[in-house]
């Protein structure tokens, strides 16, 4: 009888073991436990924007509303006011780790180890910035893209921001307008192109 109950409680321990080690989809997830430090979002793009300096390039601004698109050449200073709003908050190491968990996993459909960043708790009014991700390339450990979801909201109407920062080639910001019934309306997609390979 005690060999049985042996037996038993060896293969429910098993059993348990091999559950928590299930792999779903292309993705495997690494860990979602909270950090203390995150990654410095804000420093990143400030430190492309000082590379983009050094080219000897003009950025390309292409701006679409519904279905009509106009383009622009823009100086970089133009091209930092522009992305400003997204600079402030500043995302840094410690900032946000109260409001925000960390979740990492290697998207095998990228190519790519994902960070994602989402509240843990009510964002106060201060804290416009929602979401984001961070992109890394496994093979090289390095940046390859940043995307950045934050709300505004000026008098009666609320619109939800969204910045796409590829590395080394263009900035995406689209930006929606939050109707009452909880969907969203495309209202303008901006991009800035220097990479023209």
């Amino acid at each position: 009888m005690k060999k049985h109950c042996i037996i038993i409680i060896a293969v429910l321990i098993g059993i348990g073991c091999s559950n928590s080690t299930e792999k779903s989809g292309n993705s495997k997830e690494l860990n979602t436990a909270k950090t203390d430090s995150f990654f410095p979002v804000t420093s990143f793009i400030k430190g492309q924007m000082i590379i983009l300096d050094s080219l000897p390039i003009t950025p390309l601004l292409i701006t679409a509303v519904k279905e009509k698109a106009d383009s622009v050449w823009l100086q970089k200073s133009q091209l930092r006011q522009q992305l400003q709003p997204f600079l402030t908050p500043e995302i840094n190491e410690t900032n946000f780790t109260t409001y925000f968990k960390e979740t990492k996993f290697n998207d095998q459909t990228l190519n790519a180890i994902t960070f994602t960043y989402d509240p843990i708790t009510v964002l106060p009014a201060s804290i416009p910035i929602r979401h984001w991700d961070v992109y890394i390339d496994p093979q090289t450990g390095d940046v390859v893209k940043v995307y950045i979801v934050k709300s505004v909201k000026e008098g009666d109407q609320s619109t939800t921001e969204q910045l796409t920062w590829q590395a080394g080639k263009f900035a995406k910001i689209s930006s929606f307008l939050n109707k009452p019934d909880g969907t969203m309306e495309l209202l303008k997609d901006k991009m800035f192109k220097w990479d023209f390979r």
